[in-house]
């Protein structure tokens, strides 16, 4: 089911979809909508189902169906308009997409209660971070997604989680919060990070200034 669409300033849209309809439904809504569906049919239904919301999102992004395409790194882009940045991010309850025609990008949601950050905390955050964010699950949730986001926006997998990406000192409200805000840096190229509560889920926006 479609969620929301929210515009950053700058222009960022970020559309997000709540995947929780059956597949068969989900091919449906494609073909209502003139979307293909069938090369989808060779893979696991979980994966039927991401890429399904992520094409319904793409052809609600772009107002018409679009192909996507991908670079060596795996980076998206659409055919036809390969001059707009977008960056997709999946988990097994949400498909969202962002897209900007003039600032690079990159986005990253990950589930609110996903405790395993805790146990590689070392190898994505530096001491820095490891001082500020202390033992707090939802930080750690956060700049995981910021990190990941970093990367997408950089299209380049072989950055160096730990020192690559530095955050710049954050908190996270006691009581549920909307959305809060930071910033990052990676190498020379700086970042305006937003994190964005979807329902139990943190999504980080990226966008380079």
């Amino acid at each position: 089911m479609f969620l929301e669409e929210v515009t950053f300033p700058g222009g960022t849209r970020v559309l997000a979809w709540r995947l929780e309809e059956e597949t068969s439904l989900l091919a449906s809504c494609c073909h209502e909508m003139g979307i293909a569906f069938e090369d989808l049919m060779d893979l696991p239904l979980k994966r039927q189902r991401e890429k399904a919301a992520e094409r319904l999102l793409l052809c609600r992004a772009f107002g018409h169906p679009v192909t996507l395409l991908h670079d060596e790194q795996g980076a998206p882009s659409v055919e036809g308009h390969e001059q707009v940045n977008i960056s997709i991010t999946h988990t097994p309850q949400l498909v969202a997409l962002a897209v900007n025609e003039n600032e690079v990008i990159g986005l990253d949601a990950e589930q609110a209660d996903r405790q395993q950050v805790l146990k590689v905390r070392t190898k994505f955050l530096n001491p820095e971070e490891q001082t500020f964010i202390g033992q707090d699950m939802a930080a750690h949730i956060i700049a995981w997604t910021a990190k990941e986001a970093i990367i997408k926006a950089e299209r380049n997998s072989a950055l160096d989680w730990t020192n690559g990406i530095c955050l710049e000192p954050f908190t996270v409200p006691e009581l549920d919060f909307e959305e809060i805000s930071f910033t990052a840096r990676c190498g020379a190229n700086r970042y305006r990070m937003t994190t964005h509560r979807v329902e139990h889920h943190y999504m980080t926006l990226a966008i380079a200034y």
